[in-house]
């Protein structure tokens, strides 16, 4: 996999784990903590650059093992989100996708392109499927995977336990496929 992937307007890059790094990609995921919450709970164990410091350094791990290939969304040289190949089972030629975008920039189609870049990578790097999971109440998350033609294969029922929420959330999977 290529270390930065070109689109018409933006760029995917796969950040090296440096401070400087972390500090950027953590002040936008503080900025938008509220608006990326209810989608990633993950959010609830970042309290400071270090842990961003800590994620970067994993992701660089696991691209080397070729387990995830996680990149920045840059715009005018700005990280403005987050899309990479989260789970890679090269076995069975499949990944599943995830991806988050800050507030400020949604609804430009930035998320639409930088999965449409990645997926042509993926593909033509041998995958066959590729798997966006997304919560049943993400409007914005299906609407991209709808858009960019990927087809609803199911949905999990209570699927994830949100402790904050004290329920349980249904996760819709999606697929598109190299062949199709």
């Amino acid at each position: 996999m290529k270390f930065v992937l070109k689109g018409t307007r933006i760029i995917l890059m796969h950040l090296e784990p440096s401070m400087h790094n972390a500090n950027l990609m953590y002040e936008v995921l503080i900025q938008n903590k509220n608006f990326l919450l209810p989608w990633m709970q993950w959010l609830h164990n970042t309290k400071s650059a270090k842990d961003t410091h800590n994620f970067l350094i994993q992701s660089d791990k696991k691209w080397e093992n070729d387990d995830a290939y996680e990149y920045a969304i840059i715009l005018h040289d700005t990280i403005i989100g987050m899309c990479g190949a989260v789970e890679v089972d090269k076995k069975n030629k499949k990944v599943a996708l995830g991806y988050w975008l800050a507030n400020d920039y949604r609804g430009n189609g930035y998320v639409m392109e930088s999965v449409s870049i990645l997926e042509q990578e993926l593909f033509k790097n041998g995958f066959n499927k590729i798997i966006i999971h997304n919560d049943v109440l993400n409007k914005n998350s299906v609407n991209v995977a709808r858009k960019l033609g990927y087809e609803l294969e199911g949905v999990l029922k209570q699927d994830r336990w949100l402790a904050y929420e004290n329920r349980f959330r249904d996760t819709n999977c999606f697929a598109k496929f190299k062949n199709k």
